[in-house]
């Protein structure tokens, strides 16, 4: 399984739930969002992902490309 995504350990520990069916209903009662499911049902979702929903859910922008940056020439 890629490292980048959610493993089934992860899903239980932060849903709550075992079930697939349940697991992708939390996520719709918590972010408002149908996730990807694989042909078994599994969630598919990547920490990248999630963490932006976390931000989401806080009000928090997440950092987008490079700073701005100001040069002073003194």
């Amino acid at each position: 399984m890629n490292e980048r995504l959610l493993s089934p350990e992860d899903l239980i520990r932060i849903t709550g739930a075992k079930r697939y069916s349940k697991q992708r209903r939390w996520f719709k009662d918590q972010f408002g969002i149908e996730v990807t499911c694989s042909g078994r049902g599994e969630v598919i979702l990547t920490w990248v992902a999630y963490d932006a929903l976390m931000l989401k859910k806080w009000g928090i922008e997440p950092a987008r490309g490079r700073p701005d940056i100001d040069l002073c020439f003194d």
